[in-house]
């Protein structure tokens, strides 16, 4: 049996899903070295149905190539996401995004504008198509850069004329077509590692006390907090009272000692004197 090439394969099933109410696009798989529009591929008529698939592996990788337009042609581009982890979960500011330069060097960026989630039917993938760009082109060659500050696998689709097969320069990888589509689907990108440290704090049963602290009243779950005293404070230590009582009450019977002494000794001198 005969094989079908990838080109027959897409429009055999574009057929068989209804013909008109399908849109196929002839697939290109950029690689990882086309990270500007003159590495990557030259698209010779911007208005026939292409779609480039990469993948941006780091926070400002980029991918690229060029597309050339008559004038007044329609100009179509959108760029898409597949509907996966982990690209359906990034902030919009993360989603990769598209710098368009027009032959006049005029940039226009695409940025995440509504996006629509959709499936496709003949591959069986899911996507979100995150903008669009529509016009009237002028005549030459725009140049094309896909940009993100994540990873993140990405699809730009271009024209709207189904032509499969069409020549397309620099572009080393042509016949994967639909099987390294469902590769790349399947092939998610790394994800950004994030580091946290975890602070350990252990909480004391108890909490010491010295002869300068004051502990203060706290439930199970609160950490130990103290009140240091200053060491001039006029806050006098229990037993400091207790030393000087005891030196008070000495003082007070050696004066009654002296007294009564006194008294006696007087007392025998008037005896005598009798």
């Amino acid at each position: 049996m005969r094989k079908l090439t990838v080109s027959s394969l897409v429009v055999v099933l574009v057929a068989l899903l209804g013909g008109g109410t399908a849109r196929a696009h002839d697939p290109i798989i950029l690689t990882a070295d086309q990270s500007t529009p003159a590495d990557g591929p030259l698209l010779p008529d911007g208005t026939i149905s292409f779609a480039l698939y990469g993948t941006l592996e780091a926070p400002g990788d980029t991918r690229g190539f060029r597309v050339t337009f008559a004038a007044d042609d329609p100009l179509y581009l959108s760029v898409l996401i597949p509907d996966l982890a982990p690209e359906n979960s990034l902030a919009d500011e993360l989603l990769p995004y598209l710098v368009v330069e027009d032959p006049a060097g005029a940039v226009t960026e695409l940025r995440v504008d509504e996006p629509v989630a959709f499936a496709e039917p003949f591959t069986g993938t899911n996507y979100v198509t995150l903008a669009v760009l529509t016009g009237s082109a002028m005549a030459g060659t725009y140049s094309v850069t896909i940009a993100g500050d994540a990873p993140s696998r990405f699809t730009v689709a271009v024209g709207t004329k189904e032509l499969f097969g069409t020549e397309v320069e620099n572009v080393p990888n042509r016949n994967e077509g639909v099987p390294g589509v469902m590769e790349w689907y399947s092939s998610a990108p790394p994800t950004i590692a994030v580091t946290t440290t975890a602070v350990e704090t252990t909480v004391p049963d108890t909490v010491p006390v010295s002869s300068t602290e004051t502990p203060t009243a706290r439930d199970a779950n609160s950490p130990a907090v103290t009140v240091v005293v200053p060491a001039d404070s006029t806050t006098t230590d229990a037993r400091n009272d207790d030393s000087g009582s005891s030196w008070l009450v000495f003082v007070v019977l050696g004066v009654i000692v002296v007294v009564l002494g006194g008294a006696v000794s007087v007392g025998r001198r008037r005896s005598s004197a009798k």
